[in-house]
């Protein structure tokens, strides 16, 4: 796979943001301009990480929820209504849909001739194991690295609340790798994964936090540190512009849920930045003054 650098797309990111007061930094805005400055390819990972959202407003429509559409979602609301309407189903374009957003329609449509309901419980779990077998055959090392993340993290702490409220969990374990495996069968308080996945241990102390918005928080900064240790030695690839997506994404989340705490994110965003995303003084030898 050819890899390309972005110097000056990366150099540049501060200048996205005009104040401090207003939500100008958002996860839309960040969209549309990556879509102008990215190489189609590059593009179309960073788009992998606004497809949540297309789950979202796939649910909605399905279960006839009254929220609004999230224009967060890469698939406008034309495409959704081929997928959930049985007599447009075999007009829908398949090439615009990720392969297992696709399979969901096909579900629906299967569903719908041998006149059985889908509940929302099982559309949301195919989507969301589609979804993470989506991003582990990215192609992209990052890009799996996140996905295998949020797989573990949201298995583990699905399990813990199981645990912690007397409900069966193991059929809603997402997935079949080891951290899957062993908290299916394991019934120790670690699932046995101490050894084989150390993780397990700061998530076992962040789910004794019973302050729900506070432990909410630490997984976010947990997730902060986890996408800073895996481009640490990324400059100026499409990994660092994800990586800064993503972080994008936790600050926007808080500037909703906390507004003190989304511009404490939004100010760290800005000041890593400002001080990691400085041209090597070699490269500004070589061409000149940096842009």
């Amino acid at each position: 796979m050819t890899r390309r650098n972005y110097y000056c797309l990366i150099a540049g990111l501060p200048d996205l943001v005009q104040d401090d007061k207003k939500l100008h930094f958002s996860a839309l805005r960040i969209r549309d301009y990556l879509r102008d400055e990215l190489h189609p390819d590059d593009f179309r990972l960073a788009e992998l990480f606004y497809l949540p959202y297309d789950h979202q407003n796939l649910l909605n429509r399905l279960f006839h929820k009254e929220k609004p559409f999230d224009e967060r979602g890469i698939l406008h609301e034309e495409l959704l209504d081929h997928l959930l309407l049985p007599k447009l189903f075999e007009m829908a374009p398949k090439e615009a849909y990720p392969g297992y957003i696709y399979r969901f329609g096909q579900l629906l449509r299967n569903k719908e001739e041998v006149e059985e309901q889908i509940s929302q419980e099982e559309a949301d779990r195919f989507l969301t194991t589609g979804y993470y077998g989506h991003l582990l055959r990215s192609g992209n090392k990052f890009v799996a690295r996140v996905g295998e993340y949020r797989l573990n993290t949201g298995n583990i702490l699905m399990a813990l609340n199981g645990r912690k409220h007397n409900l069966p969990f193991e059929e809603a374990v997402i997935g079949d790798n080891l951290v899957a495996q062993a908290i299916r069968k394991n019934r120790t308080r670690d699932f046995g994964l101490s050894v084989d996945y150390p993780e397990v241990d700061s998530l076992l102390q962040l789910f004794e936090t019973d302050h729900l918005l506070e432990r909410e928080f630490r997984l976010d900064t947990r997730q902060w540190h986890f996408i800073d240790d895996i481009t640490f030695f990324h400059y100026f690839s499409v990994e660092r512009v994800l990586a800064f997506l993503l972080k994008v994404f936790l600050a926007e989340r808080w500037y909703h849920l906390d507004y003190e705490r989304g511009q404490v994110m939004f100010n760290k965003l800005l000041s890593e930045i400002e001080s990691s995303f400085e041209f090597p003084e070699e490269f500004s030898n070589t061409y000149g003054k940096k842009r």
